[in-house]
């Protein structure tokens, strides 16, 4: 059974935060392209949060008035269960704040690799398969964007490819 506490205040914390990035959209530049406008994708995802949270919320507000729930004075975050999740936004931050220095292609490498090794352990035969993990999979997805997509990534100070 779930904390359906919560869930109401989560469920609020997703539309509000859907709300101000819904209004923010408008804000996404029309590069004049044809097709599809800039801010069609993002609406669409977000619009899509909406109803799911607006779901949610109902759902856990229903369940919140029927069951028998005491006031919890004594609430507590047990940080330790959050230690997956807390990990993987501070390589996140990592990544973000090294791509102007490692590029897409290094910082991508060391960011999966980096993720690997905390989130799955170490050993050399574990760090070999995380390397080459790491490798192809942001090598391949690299290739994809610059050569058949023609999108040019970020490509930092150490490796200049063009």
């Amino acid at each position: 059974m779930t904390n359906n506490k919560s869930d109401l205040i989560i469920a609020i914390f997703l539309l509000c935060f859907s709300g101000i990035m819904i209004n923010d959209a408008s804000n996404i530049r029309d590069l004049g392209f044809e097709g599809m406008k800039a801010d069609a994708w993002p609406r669409v995802v977000l619009w899509m949060l909406v109803v799911m949270s607006s779901v949610m919320l109902g759902k856990s507000y229903f369940q919140f008035k029927t069951e028998n729930h005491k006031d919890n004075s004594t609430f507590k975050i047990n940080f330790s269960k959050f230690k997956n999740a807390l990990l993987c936004f501070g390589m996140f931050i990592f990544f973000l704040s090294t791509l102007d220095y490692l590029g897409m292609l290094l910082g991508g490498i060391v960011f999966v690799f980096g993720l690997l090794t905390l989130l799955g352990g170490f050993s050399m035969k574990l760090g070999i398969k995380h390397l080459s993990i790491s490798v192809l999979s942001i090598g391949f997805m690299w290739m994809v964007f610059t050569f058949g997509l023609r999108v040019m990534l970020p490509e930092g100070e150490i490796l200049r490819v063009w």
